[in-house]
């Protein structure tokens, strides 16, 4: 099967430093060679007769021959005084760095369709280049040095562009910087050139719009967390186990807040460590997350859906990418899709802890005065008793949740006795407390020794 003729081509060669110890090749002709090459290669590209100018430029009778044809790192125009600049200063540099030379060469029909020469320009100075060269291990764009030219005078359109460290810039394994060694571009790194430049030119036309479609779809989705908006999940819900896994992990939260010494602060979901506690925490907010997902008759299902395809959209654009320029898909991971996917994950999961904290609370504050702060509630029974049964049982509906939590709560599972009624259950806290406050007043007249004496 004959392969489609890609949009993008790269093809790329390299001369090792004059310094680099791989470097073999030595003597004073061999540097002379070297620094005629650097004027050739500026000659070369600046070359006026091969100056870009659009067809009705050309007719108008307008042309750049003010300027040469080399672009610098902040899409300027070189004149002549920069281009014999440059020349001189890569005689340095090639001294202790690599050179590297490259063409990228288009489809005249992807070029044509897609943007003007003037806005290549511009993205392939100031987005194309810095992004590859910090791909390619680079530390600090601005110590490197790269140049480039469009081309227009054969069958194809094509960039001559060359680049070098104008001082030790490279990041070894082991964290330490200096001159790249390696002068040959591996496959990930001509491929990863090639996606930026493919992604340069469809942007307005395809890329944009599908990236702007996923922010939309996101937003859309993240309202569903918003207190200030009407679409609030997390209140708006009826579901007694959902309910009850809410004050739950409410509960639990506080608890690690307070262990934690972090009272006051508002909490991030993934800055929770995974302690015993710590994951009954995470385990429990990834149940609750999975219920809201998993109601395929809620509006949130819809607009999760909604994220989920405008994400495979975006995903298969950059599979067709790589098929379109013959690359292996496998070899670019799709950066900007995970980084979207674990956005989105990480904002519900924050939304969630931080609205259970927040509701317990509340919701603790307003069932316990300031007099019984420290007492059990009929609330806190079916309150654990509800997140109990949701661990152990699964029921169809509310319905059936309710009515076993209230018939486990008011009387015995094994039908041979029977708890108190309500009254007595009710009576029988007040006394447990009753009975606790009048233990801590006892305890607490052992340390009145003064008052005890003066009766």
């Amino acid at each position: 099967m004959t392969k489609k003729s890609p949009n993008v081509i790269f093809a790329c060669e390299y001369l090792l430093g004059l310094n680099n110890k791989s470097n073999k090749k030595y003597g004073h002709n061999y540097q002379s060679g070297r620094n005629k090459d650097v004027d050739d290669m500026f000659d070369y590209f600046s070359n006026p007769k091969k100056s870009v100018v659009k067809l009705i430029d050309y007719y108008m009778g307008h042309t750049r021959r003010e300027h040469y044809n080399l672009i610098l790192e902040d899409g300027s125009v070189a004149t002549k005084e920069e281009v014999e600049k440059r020349k001189n200063n890569y005689k340095k540099y090639i001294k202790n760095s690599n050179i590297w030379k490259g063409i990228i060469s288009f489809n005249n029909e992807f070029i044509d369709q897609n943007i003007s020469f003037e806005n290549l320009e511009q993205r392939i100075a100031k987005e194309v280049m810095p992004n590859f060269l910090k791909y390619c291990g680079f530390k600090n764009v601005k110590d490197m040095d790269y140049v480039f030219s469009i081309h227009t005078n054969s069958k194809h359109y094509h960039i001559h562009l060359a680049f070098l460290e104008k001082k030790p810039n490279y990041v070894y394994r082991n964290g330490k910087v200096g001159y790249r060694r390696l002068g040959m571009l591996s496959s990930d790194e001509k491929n990863y050139l090639k996606r930026l430049v493919q992604l340069a030119v469809e942007r307005d036309k395809l890329y944009t719009p599908l990236l702007k479609q996923v922010n939309n779809d996101i937003d859309d989705l993240k309202k569903y967390f918003n207190v200030n908006e009407k679409n609030f999940v997390l209140k708006n819900i009826n579901e007694i186990q959902f309910e009850e896994n809410i004050l739950k992990l409410g509960e639990l939260l506080k608890q690690y807040r307070s262990d934690k010494n972090m009272i006051g602060k508002k909490m991030n979901y993934n800055s929770i460590r995974k302690t015993e506690l710590g994951k009954e925490i995470l385990s429990l907010t990834r149940n609750i997350k999975k219920y809201l997902y998993n109601d395929e008759t809620s509006l949130l299902y819809n607009e999760k859906n909604k994220v989920n395809e405008s994400l495979n959209k975006l995903n298969e654009y950059f599979n067709k990418l790589d098929s379109d320029n013959n690359m292996n898909s496998n070899i670019l991971k799709n950066d900007l899709v995970k980084d979207k996917e674990k956005y989105i994950d990480n904002y519900i999961s924050n939304a969630i802890i931080n609205h259970s904290l927040y509701k317990y609370e509340k919701i603790s504050m307003t069932i316990k005065s300031k007099k019984n702060l420290d007492h059990i509630t009929i609330e806190d029974i079916i309150q654990e008793l509800a997140y109990q049964n949701s661990l152990t049982k699964k029921r169809t509906n509310d319905f059936d949740r309710r009515k076993e939590v209230l018939t486990n709560f008011f009387e015995n599972s094994s039908g041979s006795t029977k708890l108190p009624n309500k009254y007595k259950m009710e009576r029988a806290i007040k006394n447990i407390n009753n009975e606790m406050d009048q233990s801590a007043e006892k305890f607490s007249e052992l340390f009145n020794y003064g008052n005890s004496m003066n009766k």
